[in-house]
């Protein structure tokens, strides 16, 4: 006999069995017992993550700024009139790019 044929031979003795009174409770009681863990381990690594993300965004920004306002013209949706970089480097460089 294959071991698939085994499983199913013994799944459908399993058939009928039904768990011990209050199984669903405690298996509720054990999942609301774990939430805490799992939120304070996701906020372990997202923390920083979402620290490095954002001055990565911060330098890559300053970047483009910078350059931009230094006569170099970028065609980047960015840093065009009408967005708010394109707003800051016209009010930072005092005139049109």
């Amino acid at each position: 006999m294959t071991p698939d044929e085994t499983l199913k031979v013994l799944l459908k003795q399993g058939r009928g069995i039904e768990p011990r009174p209050g199984f669903e409770a405690a298996v509720w009681t054990r999942i609301h017992a774990a939430e805490p863990i799992l939120v304070s381990r996701w906020q372990g690594w997202a923390t920083p993550l979402a620290m490095a993300a954002g001055i990565m965004f911060g330098i890559g920004l300053g970047l483009i700024v910078s350059s931009a306002g230094k006569g170099i013209k970028a065609n980047t949706a960015l840093v065009q009139n009408g967005s708010l970089t394109g707003a800051y480097l016209l009010l930072a460089s005092g005139g049109d790019q």
